[in-house]
């Protein structure tokens, strides 16, 4: 048996599935409103699985998987492509078809 840790999922995944990636994840306790305005992405129909403030997001391309990333708005505050500034954040992390690790938003 193997125990996976959340980025290793986020790996397999996208090495399996040849599919580009995110892991997000926020407090449980947050308001789903202010989780929303935070990561945009996800009221939109995509490819995810969403489990006790977490999410493994598959996209078909680099370029979905950053305008996606770069809608995140985490630690760091508002970014270029959301200026959402209100007490959500939604942690995010990305990772290439091959399965290797690219940016966090810390």
């Amino acid at each position: 048996m193997e125990i996976l840790h959340k980025t290793t999922v986020l790996t397999q995944l996208c090495k399996e599935a040849k599919k580009y990636g995110i892991y997000i994840s926020f407090l449980e306790t947050e308001d789903w409103t202010e989780v929303t305005k935070a990561a945009p992405y996800l009221t939109k129909n995509c490819d995810q699985v969403l489990v006790d403030g977490e999410a493994w997001i598959l996209f078909d391309t680099a370029k979905e998987m950053h305008n996606c990333y770069d809608q995140t708005v985490g630690d760091d505050g508002p970014t270029e492509l959301n200026n959402y500034d209100g007490p959500a954040r939604v942690y995010a992390l990305t990772c290439n078809l091959h399965g290797q690790l690219e940016n966090e938003n810390t």
